[in-house]
């Protein structure tokens, strides 16, 4: 397993590069789609159930505009080489409060599943808490101490929090779409059923989870673990090809389910970092 995982993993130049590109690609593209306007009735919604609403509301018509901004100019200069290092460093920076923003969004009701009793039953913050990874990929990029064991921290809660979700009705049902559009799993749901299929999967990340925690009694499991998290969500980015639904009218508009599997190329990007490093 070492020898195949040592073939797959980027040197660490490599590494550093794709964090680049996806962590950059992430913003800019988000920025574009909201400087567009396309994703202001959803940032309004957000903005009602957040409890700065009041603060917020006179503001809402802009805030879509405000954060494409931040989100596009922060990836812009996070891209460019040349750019000097004090501005991607503030780009970095910023990207950490925007993460941190987007996390606050968890005290909010339209992230828990009210059918199953809300919280901890996750629903659309499954999306939110990725950007505990992104902001440790951030962080790192800033040469903070401890960054490396938020993304850690990050991959674990996804994968757990998600996982766990996956042996829950209204996930599989989530699930079954994803796996329907793809011809590499549509015989899961043949083989397995939606539910069997679902919980499969949780249990694999579940697993996956448990092989990470061995990052701090067992190098060689916690390399497994970093592979199986890294073919995870390979997997899951390759929903944003065969699932139809993931795009809004078309590339290159996302739709909520885009936005989720996107954010998947820079929690990739922080497995290779923490295998290279």
């Amino acid at each position: 397993m070492q020898s195949v995982v040592n073939k797959v993993m980027p040197s660490a130049s490599g590494a550093h590069l794709f964090a680049v590109l996806s962590l950059s690609g992430l913003f800019i593209w988000f920025g574009l789609m909201n400087l567009s306007g396309q994703t202001t009735s959803a940032i309004a919604q957000w903005a009602d159930s957040h409890p700065l609403a009041t603060q917020l509301a006179p503001h809402k018509a802009n805030i879509a505009y405000a954060i494409g901004l931040i989100q596009t100019v922060s990836g812009l200069l996070i891209a460019i080489y040349s750019v000097p290092q004090r501005f991607k460093r503030m780009s970095y920076s910023l990207i950490v409060l925007f993460s941190l923003g987007a996390l606050s969004l968890l005290a909010t009701n339209p992230v828990w599943i009210k059918s199953l009793g809300g919280f901890p039953a996750i629903g659309s913050g499954q999306g939110l808490i990725k950007y505990i990874t992104i902001m440790g990929v951030a962080l790192w990029f800033l040469g903070v101490k401890g960054a490396r064991e938020l993304m850690l921290i990050g991959l674990i809660v996804v994968l757990g929090w998600i996982g766990a979700m996956k042996f829950t009705g209204p996930e599989a049902d989530g699930v079954w779409p994803l796996l329907k559009s793809s011809p590499l799993f549509n015989w899961w749901i043949i083989v397995f059923g939606k539910q069997t299929a679902s919980n499969i999967i949780g249990g694999i990340e579940l697993l996956t989870v448990l092989l990470l925690t061995a990052h701090w009694w067992n190098r060689k499991a916690y390399e497994l673990g970093l592979f199986l998290a890294g073919g995870t969500f390979v997997a899951t980015l390759s929903f944003l090809v065969t699932f139809s639904a993931s795009w809004s009218g078309g590339f290159p508009s996302l739709a909520g389910a885009g936005h989720f599997l996107l954010k998947d190329a820079v929690l990739l990007a922080s497995v290779f970092i923490l295998y290279r490093d």
